[in-house]
């Protein structure tokens, strides 16, 4: 029986394009296979994605809103201490505990700030302060003139003051002058004693936002 070599060469051709079409079709899957898996990129879209009195953030909306980890506003006074300086008096009347509410309530905590000899405000004054829970802090005022005692705004971080100065700093902000916004308690505020009225008059301070 003679050999068809051209047959055997024709068998031969057939099942390598059968092959190659195969392989065709598998890489073809494949692309197809890795085009819908990859993800698809979405445009950022930018807007508001914060708003909170006159603090607005702008960033990609697109983005989820728990991977905002923090926004954190930047404390920018448009005042400071110097702004409202006064003389330092060395002053101390005898304490009356019987013109405030809290005076007896709180005696032992105001007569220990009363005859700390450092803890002036204001020029004639004494601010004291004791914890209420977390976070709160209480205060009175102590005239040094007179030895009466006065409401003072409460806190959630602390105060500061300086000793020649009527300006009040309320829940001061931390390195970089930022406070963290998800804190509602804690934003900064300034206050300044009226002589007169011996109250505690809020101002507005100038604020920015630094998204973080």
């Amino acid at each position: 029986m003679k050999f068809n070599i051209s047959f055997f060469i024709s068998l031969l051709l057939l099942f390598s394009c059968k092959d190659k079409d195969k392989s065709e079709i598998t890489a073809t899957k494949v692309d197809s296979i890795k085009l819908n898996s990859a993800p698809k990129i979405t445009e950022p879209v930018i807007d508001t994605i914060f708003q909170q009195g006159n603090v607005i953030v702008f960033g990609d909306t697109t983005i989820q809103k728990d991977k905002i980890k923090e926004v954190l506003i930047q404390f920018e006074p448009y005042i400071s201490f110097d702004d409202f300086k006064v003389t330092l008096e060395n002053l101390k009347a005898p304490l009356d505990l019987n013109s405030h509410e809290l005076g007896k309530q709180f005696r032992t905590r105001i007569k220990e700030s009363y005859n700390n000899p450092d803890n002036h405000f204001a020029g004639h004054y004494t601010f004291v302060t004791w914890g209420c829970g977390s976070p709160c802090q209480m205060h009175v005022l102590i005239d040094r003139r007179t030895g009466k005692i006065y409401d003072a705004p409460t806190s959630a971080v602390g105060t500061e003051f300086k000793k020649d100065s009527r300006m009040l700093l309320v829940n001061p902000p931390e390195e970089g002058n930022f406070y963290y916004n998800d804190c509602a308690f804690c934003k900064p505020e300034i206050y300044i004693l009226n002589e007169h009225t011996k109250q505690f008059e809020k101002r507005e301070a100038n604020t920015f936002s630094n998204p973080k």
